[in-house]
């Protein structure tokens, strides 16, 4: 597994993350990386008035990639 990406100046990265859990079904998410916690990693990915709304923890172990996303490469879905 890659290096965990970390906070900065600007803030909890925008991340895409791509897991294989305990079902043995590759899953992916995109949010914020929220915490790094010994064996696991928390990502949001709803928010309102800046409070973490939704989130998901993935164990360190099922991360099979994690990447630092680009806001700006960020488009709408339509």
């Amino acid at each position: 597994m890659k290096k965990l990406p970390t906070k900065n100046d600007d803030g909890n990265p925008l991340v895409n993350v791509v897991v294989r859990v305990s079902d043995g079904n590759v899953y992916e998410c995109v949010g914020v990386l929220m915490e790094e916690n010994g064996d696991s990693i928390e990502v949001a990915f709803n928010a309102v008035n800046k409070k973490v709304m939704d989130s998901l923890v993935f164990k360190k172990t099922d991360i099979l990639s994690i990447n630092i996303l680009d806001p700006l490469t960020i488009e709408e879905l339509t």
